[in-house]
């Protein structure tokens, strides 16, 4: 590699080092806001430096990059390599997919196949991994490039015999597995392609005749691999499709999996994986072996012999993972959603202790993949953990500078309806309902409260990107911009699943639409058909305010002070911001200053506790 990229990597690793929550906690709130704003400092340095090197050094090469020498293409080929080093735990998966990008391009500029598909695959990757971000979006925007790419790697199958270079071959059939990875399973149809594109691949791994042409390649991992791709479609079954070839071929390859597991554990003298042990149980269960009572029954057993202290995969898996997928199908039965209510109520004060306790620099990828997959399932009981306390624990435990966001712009939020309940409460006809000025009237501490709320869960969807967010050191690109926007739909997702949060939907959804149309975002957003869009109005001058002057943000190059911000909200009056909602904005000054100190200090007894 080059000097400046493994200055560059040294960087990242710094950066998140200075984003380690745990290993540096300082002794009280205050402090603890000292040292984030003095580290958003340093991060802004580095990304500075960051920027000029990818601007002096690697960009021209990648605008050029059919003419760089051979030299310059192993650098970039070992570059991309470490960017993307780790799994979801990428250094910077952004930047190693356009690397990876424009290799290929030089590829097929001077006829390097051997490097095209060992590329094609390498994107494919780094797309897979970007898509399972906005997969807890709910978007699917990157399924069809990883298609592409996968399948164009695979295509080179016809031309086998022609490629001597094992190591090409192996990317041929890892690319053959993979492009099951471009259908998420989430339909009839998708599912259909899904374990069509398994069962090819296990056709061609199976065949004596490419065995016997590549012996040197891990046929028995490869075939192993594909039946865990299938084992895990176990979301096809869970959306109930009952075509009997699926269930068979999920079966086979859960039982498949199981066995093999036992096999390779036994070996090296450790406890199966978890996750595969418990796709052969439900695989029973879809199947109609075995009746729902014994996989909860499993389910409960599996959880109590967890290690509450694992943060490895398989402990993350066990602590999170588990008590989700058990609440998923308590679900399907009414009795069992009161019977067990105990039980769920526990594993769900164990999963937010487990989360507050886990160590900053330890599987911080999987522990938010696994988390959300976890909301995604989580049941409410009236009297139990509402999931807005539980989403807030989440938050503070692994962002607490986001919490001082959240929490400040649910003070500005609750202070403009003050005012409007003051001064104007005719806006507020529409929200909660109110179809008079005296019915807003009859419920202030109601809409207050509603206020409150709206800004404290506004941007609950930038959990998602927490990993993403934490080891950023340089610009956003293209893709980075463009994934992060779809925080608004992750937001959407997670409050719209249960009565404590679904008030919040229209707040998160629309804190980045502009008042007149003209311009942010989503378009699925339109405010004339938000009843509490008065609301979502001072929510969204809120969530400006706070992003605009908050100098803990490395993402913030330039913090604002409050009367800048402010005069730059007055500044898109009907046009970004609402003139109601803009004429609202006196006596911030009381709430501001005070309010971040007072959230550090929330923040910090929390992570302390």
């Amino acid at each position: 590699m080059r000097e400046y990229q493994r200055a560059y990597l040294a960087h990242l690793a710094e950066i998140v080092e200075l984003n380690d929550l745990y290993g540096h906690m300082p002794e009280s709130g205050a402090a603890f806001l000292s040292w984030r704003r003095e580290n958003s400092l340093r991060i802004r340095e580095i990304v500075g430096e960051n920027n000029a090197m990818l601007r002096e050094k690697l960009f021209p090469v990648l605008d050029d990059i059919a003419s760089a020498d051979q030299e310059e293409i192993a650098a970039l080929e070992e570059f991309a390599l470490q960017l993307g080093a780790g799994g979801a735990n990428q250094p910077d998966l952004t930047l190693n997919y356009t690397i990876c990008c424009a290799l290929i391009t030089y590829a097929r500029k001077w006829g390097r196949r051997d490097m095209l598909i060992r590329q094609l695959y390498r994107a494919g990757l780094a797309l897979f991994y970007m898509q399972e971000i906005l997969d807890r979006c709910g978007q699917a925007r990157y399924r069809w490039k990883m298609g592409l790419l996968f399948g164009e790697a695979a295509s080179f199958i016809k031309r086998y015999d022609d490629i001597k270079d094992v190591e090409t071959r192996g990317y041929i059939h890892r690319s053959m597995g993979n492009l099951s990875l471009a259908y998420s399973g989430a339909n009839r149809e998708d599912a259909v392609k899904k374990l069509d594109a398994v069962r090819r691949s296990l056709q061609i791994l199976n065949d004596p005749v490419y065995q016997k042409k590549t012996p040197e390649l891990p046929w028995e991992l490869y075939i192993y691999v594909s039946h865990q791709e299938r084992s895990s479609a176990l979301n096809v079954l869970r959306a109930g499709i009952q075509d009997p070839v699926v269930l068979r071929e999920v079966m086979e390859s859960a039982q498949f999996v199981r066995e093999y597991q036992e096999r390779d554990c036994a070996k090296r003298g450790v406890k199966p994986m978890v996750r595969w042990s418990l796709a052969y149980e439900a695989a029973q269960y879809h199947c109609g072996v075995q009746p729902l009572g014994r996989l909860l029954r499993w389910l409960e057993e599996a959880y109590t012999g967890r290690d509450p202290r694992d943060y490895s995969e398989n402990g993350i898996y066990a602590n999170i993972s588990l008590p989700g997928l058990y609440s998923d199908y308590i679900s399907r039965d009414e009795e069992f959603k009161v019977k067990k209510k105990d039980i769920v109520l526990h594993m769900y004060r164990q999963v937010a202790r487990y989360v507050r306790e886990a160590p900053e620099d330890q599987a911080r990828g999987l522990l938010t993949k696994y988390l959300l997959l976890f909301l995604e399932s989580y049941v409410e009981y009236p009297d139990g953990i509402l999931e807005k306390d539980f989403l807030l624990q989440i938050v503070v435990s692994r962002q607490p500078d986001a919490y001082v966001r959240f929490y400040l712009a649910a003070r500005i939020t609750r202070l403009m309806a003050a005012r409007a309940l003051k001064e104007c409460p005719q806006t507020l006809v529409g929200v909660l309902g109110c179809e008079s000025v005296r019915q807003v009237r009859e419920r202030q501490e109601e809409i207050l409260q509603f206020a409150y709320d709206s800004g404290l869960f506004h941007d609950i969807g930038v959990l998602a990107f927490n990993d993403m967010l934490v080891k950023l050191g340089r610009s956003w690109l293209e893709e980075e911009r463009e994934m992060y926007g779809c925080h608004v739909y992750a937001g959407e997702f997670y409050l719209g699943r249960s009565p404590s949060t679904r008030p919040y939907v229209k707040a998160a959804l629309g804190h980045h639409a502009w008042y007149d149309g003209s311009g942010g975002y989503p378009a699925e957003y339109r405010r004339e058909e938000d009843p509490g869009r008065a609301v979502t109005d001072m929510v969204s001058i809120a969530a400006f305010i706070t992003q605009a002057t908050d100098d803990t943000d490395p993402k913030n190059p330039r913090p604002l002070s409050l009367e800048q911000a402010v005069e730059m909200v007055r500044a898109q009056s009907g046009a970004r911001f609402s003139p109601d909602a803009v004429g609202l904005l006196e006596g911030l000054e009381d709430v501001w200053e005070a309010g971040r100190a007072a959230a550090y200090e929330k923040a910090y007894r929390i992570l302390k506790s």
